[in-house]
C-alpha cells in the first residue's frame, strides 16, 4: 500500500532549494514593485518627491496641495464675483447676468474636474467644446462677452490683454 517516494539526491536539492528561493524572492520583488506604483501613481510627481525627500506621508502632503488649490480657487472665485459686482455697478451687467454667469462658472468647474483624467488631446477637445458652450450660453443670455473678458481666447487662463479670466 505504501508506495517509495523517491527523494531529492544531496547535490539536486543544494541547486534546487536557492534556486527557488531566489525565484520566490524575485516574483516577490516584483509583486511588491507592482503595488508600489500603483500606490504611488494616484499622486502628482511633486508630491510623491516632497514626500520621499522629507519623510512625509504622501497623503498628508497630498492633503496640504488640495488645501492650498481650494483655497486659491475661492479667492479666484470671490474676485471674480467682485469684477461682476462691479459690472452691474457700472451698469454692464444686469443683477440676473451675474447670478446666471456665477451658476454658469460653477457648472463649468464640474465639467473640468472630469476633465483631469483625459489625455491631452482629449483634454483639448473638451475644453475647446466647453468655450463654444460657452459662448452660445453667453450669447442665449444676451450677455456681451467683451464686457467681461475675453473668454474665447484664454478662456479661464488668468490676465489677457487687461482683463481678467474667470477661475
Amino acid at each position: 500500500m505504501w508506495k517509495k517516494v523517491k527523494t531529492v539526491s544531496g547535490k539536486k536539492r543544494k541547486i534546487f532549494l536557492p534556486a527557488m528561493l531566489a525565484f520566490s524572492i524575485f516574483v516577490i520583488g516584483i509583486l511588491a514593485t507592482n503595488v508600489s506604483a500603483q500606490d504611488v501613481s494616484n499622486y502628482p510627481p511633486i508630491v510623491q518627491k516632497i514626500a520621499d525627500k522629507f519623510n512625509l506621508n504622501v497623503t498628508e502632503v497630498q492633503q496640504v496641495f488640495d488645501q492650498d488649490r481650494d483655497e486659491r480657487r475661492a479667492d479666484r472665485y470671490a474676485q471674480f464675483a467682485e469684477d461682476l459686482n462691479d459690472l452691474v455697478t457700472e451698469g454692464k451687467l444686469t443683477e440676473t447676468q451675474k447670478e446666471a454667469i456665477l451658476d454658469k462658472h460653477e457648472e463649468m468647474q464640474d465639467k473640468m474636474e472630469e476633465f483631469k483624467t483625459l489625455s491631452h488631446e482629449e483634454r483639448h477637445e473638451k475644453m475647446q467644446a466647453l468655450r463654444e458652450e460657452f459662448k452660445s450660453w453667453a450669447e442665449s443670455q444676451g450677455i456681451d462677452l467683451s464686457v467681461i473678458g475675453p473668454f474665447g481666447h484664454g478662456f479661464m487662463r488668468g490676465f489677457h490683454k487687461g482683463y481678467m479670466m474667470a477661475p
